[in-house]
């Protein structure tokens, strides 16, 4: 059995999805690998890409807002002879190189655009694996419409289904087993071990901040307010792979404790010694906090879907959200001042973190391939083997 992951260069998120199903696999023996679509068919393109996103997402929020929710109400395939589906047909049929080298018997798209490659090689004819798309947000994102012909969709939750409707995918299709995340994620370890691990105070209530792995976000304007709140915390500070944002919060001077962290690989251990997590909703995040049953407060989302990612959140009970009107020093208070609030935000949590989401997705996979008589990848036939051909079938 071969396992092929398509990723993408938006974020850490589809990585870290991506990571989580190849380090289970390989941990049961199977041959798994994980690529940047983009980055195989062009590397110029994934750098592209990723600048491209992280720029519009941090100086043009308002526009990357307004553009997301034009195309998110899009429901129908786009034509065939649009610009953007013959770009992907190409795109396509340089990816399909790749896949008749490997010959996968299951393909899985971390994100939209390479499951969207996927659905025109399977439209062609030139794929027999299993494929997967993975919907790594609490919203369905726009071009999903786009995949109508995948084996299967994973999704955070059953209420997503009359969104995918809306979509006009297939809901026998769809496997509400949470997002995928790392097993050090699903087990919400000893609170005192952590917190001893981490030289805290034991007694302490405790929070971790963090402004994602790119660093967004103004948190030494945070830490300030928060050092003015008249109760007593500590917190760690986790500012990812911002270096400058770094050494600005170092120099503060602050009363309460404030631990300074750059890029860490241990959130699961600052997530288990903490009383609840500041954070922006991404869609990982989101549901490795969840499953650590570690409240959130939800501050700076991105515009587009993690804004959708808010509203589920706050829809379904399951955090709060720092706002101008709302602000997080507030909603730290209202927490820590009223423990039951802290108690009913955890059994709500309960309900909904999908703490084996990994281990259902891979072990349903390994099934199917058995069922099927250990499928075999076949390469797409040579008549349409040019890129010209490819295009015009």
């Amino acid at each position: 059995m071969k396992v092929l992951i398509l990723s993408m260069s938006t974020g850490q998120g589809h990585h870290a999805t991506g990571q989580a199903i190849q380090e289970y696999f390989q941990n049961q023996g199977v041959e798994c690998r994980m690529i940047d679509a983009y980055g195989y068919i062009r590397p110029m393109l994934q750098d592209a890409v990723s600048k491209a996103y992280m720029l519009s997402t941090k100086f043009t929020p308002k526009a990357s807002s307004l553009l997301y929710e034009l195309v998110v109400k899009k429901n129908e395939p786009m034509n065939k002879y649009s610009v953007i589906k013959l770009s992907n047909t190409l795109m396509a049929s340089e990816l399909r190189e790749y896949f008749d080298d490997y010959k996968p018997n299951v393909i899985i798209c971390t994100h939209v655009l390479p499951a969207t490659m996927v659905n025109i090689l399977i439209e062609k004819g030139c794929l027999n694996a299993i494929t997967v798309g993975i919907v790594t947000d609490f919203t369905l994102h726009p071009l999903w419409e786009e995949t109508r012909s995948l084996d299967y969709y994973v999704t955070v939750n059953e209420l997503l289904d009359h969104q995918l409707m809306q979509k006009g995918l297939d809901l026998k299709k769809v496997l509400p087993y949470g997002i995928p995340i790392k097993p050090k994620f699903s087990i919400r370890g000893d609170q005192k071990k952590a917190r001893e691990d981490l030289k805290l105070d034991l007694r302490m209530p405790t929070i971790l901040l963090m402004s994602g792995s790119m660093g967004y976000g103004k948190i030494d304007k945070t830490i300030e307010h928060l050092d003015e709140l008249p109760i007593d915390f500590q917190t760690l500070v986790v500012c990812g792979k911002n270096k400058r944002q770094y050494r600005k919060i170092k120099k503060l001077t602050t009363r309460k404790r404030f631990d300074v962290y750059g890029y860490v690989d241990n959130v699961d251990q600052m997530m288990d010694a903490a009383d609840c997590i500041i954070t922006k909703p991404g869609g990982i995040t989101s549901s490795e906090a969840l499953a650590k049953e570690l409240p959130m407060i939800m501050v700076n989302p991105i515009p587009g879907q993690e804004e959708r990612n808010a509203e589920f959140m706050l829809n379904n009970g399951l955090a709060l959200q720092a706002t101008k009107t709302f602000p997080l020093e507030e909603a730290i208070f209202t927490l820590f001042k009223n423990p039951e609030r802290l108690k009913h935000l955890k059994r709500t949590i309960r309900l909904y973190g999908k703490k084996e989401a990994t281990q259902k997705l891979c072990d349903f996979l390994t099934a199917e391939v058995a069922k099927r008589g250990n499928l075999l990848y076949e390469s797409c036939p040579a008549e349409i083997g040019s890129s010209l051909k490819f295009l015009l079938k």
